[in-house]
């Protein structure tokens, strides 16, 4: 019989692997040697002080910056990246990005295929289907979004429905999500995070970096936390407090509470260059 713990155990085989990757912005390393798997459909928490090298790894992952040395596999099978648009065909990964990048002046469905349009004979768009494949993805996500609305009319957290639909609608297998919640009400914070618990149930992995604990906490599955720039440990979100995700983002190495003395103690050595707790 399954144990509790062979039943929530990661599959073998990763999804996505990082292995020693590092960059550097002259003297300065923002990533330093990360090794980490991501597997398929799974929520991971990545979180860390300012300056812990969070939106750096992102950007390796998305393409948007080279990594200085190490390598990604996806599937196992190594990959290079070195553009947004090998990423996102290499290693299937849609970037929803704080700022929006979108454009607010189209609609709805002209901003999910924008720079992908679907053409007829090569060159007469095909302006049908993509409304058609619009209201599709729309669909899955439940919302009540319309292909033919202006963005620009949208609230920011119906923008950030249209974001995450590029990813599927083309069929990404990873999306990163960088402070999705810091541009929208808090009255909408748990439609985000009820669409991250949707987008786990239709297959997908999400990476969420998010300054609010309590959402890390609310829909991750694991917790992966750096430390200047450093892979400081990846945790299970099991009886995990934001006190203890603290405790960690500092330096410390238990995931037990802490208090203020503790937390106090692991900022002092982390910022002297020290292990920490």
């Amino acid at each position: 019989m399954m144990t509790a713990s062979e039943a929530t155990a990661p599959p073998a085989t990763p999804l996505l692997s990082v292995r020693g990757v590092s960059k550097h912005f002259g003297p300065v390393t923002a990533v330093d040697k990360v090794d980490l798997d991501i597997y398929p459909q799974e929520v991971v928490g990545l979180i860390g002080d300012n300056g812990a090298g969070k939106s750096t790894l992102l950007s390796l992952l998305t393409g948007y910056n080279r990594a200085d040395q190490g390598t990604f596999l996806y599937k196992g099978a190594p990959v290079s990246i070195t553009s947004p648009r090998e990423s996102r065909n290499k290693l299937r990964i849609e970037m929803i990005y704080q700022q929006l990048q979108l454009a607010p002046d189209l609609t709805v469905w002209e901003n999910l295929f924008l720079g992908e349009e679907l053409r007829l004979w090569g060159f007469v768009s095909d302006r049908r289907t993509m409304r058609k494949r619009a209201a599709e993805v729309l669909e899955r996500l439940h919302s009540k979004i319309r292909p033919n609305d202006l963005l620009g009319s949208l609230s920011g957290g119906e923008q950030q429905v249209v974001a995450i639909g590029r990813a599927i609608l083309f069929d990404r297998d990873v999306i990163l999500m960088d402070e999705p919640t810091a541009a929208i009400s808090a009255a909408k914070v748990e439609d985000l995070l009820q669409l991250v618990r949707d987008l786990k149930a239709l297959g997908k992995t999400v990476i969420l970096v998010s300054h609010r604990l309590e959402d890390i906490l609310a829909v991750a599955d694991r917790v992966a936390v750096l430390v200047l720039g450093k892979l400081h440990c990846v945790v299970p979100n099991r009886e995990l407090s934001i006190a203890s995700l603290v405790h960690l983002m500092f330096g410390g190495t238990t995931q037990s509470i802490a208090d203020e003395h503790l937390l106090a103690a692991a900022r002092w050595q982390v910022r002297r260059g020290g292990e920490g707790e």
